[in-house]
């Protein structure tokens, strides 16, 4: 089953700062509880006035475990502790971890704080960035788990940093489009709808594989309608420090109104 990560909403992309890993390990942002299917809106969904801006990014995934535990303090492991270090680091224009210093570790006196420091000062660089503004990098406090079951720690602190931006969106279906592609019942019968589609977003910014996430009301077609639209939908594709990435995931609602004075059009009967 695919976990659903990003989601893009009527108003346009819901964006916040990720975590990135190396490329086998991209991270997804995950939904834990999924919304419930939409309630008829007022207006189909418009574009994003602008895409954000890159967020730096300077640890790894936080659920993809260290290839190894190597930094585990060694009494701690025999003795089967696990524990936590948060530190507080600078970040260097590669995304380089730089300035290190111990805020916390618990419990205490287990060693987790020096060896969270000295992951830390295995940070790499990363080659492709350039990030001369500090403030697309500003300092973070990161928490490292040190767990037993089994030995890891995460996240892995000597992977190399990441720019991650999300998805967004460029073109959506006209009113038009969305008039002519609206169930026939339901536009002879007045009735407004809503339909939510679950896809990934190709290198080139279409949108791939989608499928019916929920429809209301149901009954009347909104979830086939709005598969038929996937096709109309633009976006600017994730970007992995600069270059286009595919396969994120995303949620898009597709919104029918019967009468909306932007698509002037009529359903056409035989007579």
């Amino acid at each position: 089953m695919r976990r659903r990560g990003v989601t893009l909403l009527a108003a346009g992309l819901l964006a916040a700062p990720l975590w990135a890993a190396p490329l086998w390990a991209a991270p997804i942002l995950a939904l834990a509880d999924p919304p419930a299917p939409p309630q008829p809106a007022a207006a189909p969904p418009q574009p994003a006035a602008a895409p954000p801006q890159p967020a730096a990014i300077a640890a790894a995934n936080p659920d993809a475990p260290a290839a190894d535990a190597v930094y585990y303090p060694a009494a701690a492991r025999a003795a089967g502790v696990e524990g936590q270090a948060v530190i507080h680091c600078d970040r260097n224009e590669r995304l380089a971890l730089r300035n290190c210093k111990l805020v916390s570790e618990t419990p205490a006196g287990q060693g987790f704080g020096a060896a969270a420091l000295a992951m830390a000062a295995k940070s790499p660089e990363n080659p492709k960035l350039n990030l001369a503004d500090p403030s697309v990098r500003p300092p973070l406090d990161v928490v490292a788990r040190f767990r037993l079951h089994p030995p890891a720690i995460v996240p892995d602190l000597t992977q190399m940093g990441h720019t991650l931006l999300a998805p967004s969106l460029v073109t959506v279906p006209t009113p038009a489009q969305i008039q002519a592609a609206y169930p026939a019942r339901a536009l002879a019968d007045g009735v407004d709808g809503a339909a939510v589609l679950d896809c990934l977003v190709t290198a080139k910014g279409a949108l791939d594989d989608c499928r019916l996430y929920g429809e209301e009301p149901t009954g009347y077609g909104f979830g086939a309608a709005a598969l038929d639209l996937a096709g109309d939908f633009v976006l600017r594709p994730r970007l992995l420090d600069g270059d286009p990435f595919g396969g994120a995931e995303v949620r898009v609602p597709v919104q029918f109104r019967a009468h909306d004075p932007a698509a002037p059009l009529e359903l056409k009967t035989t007579p």
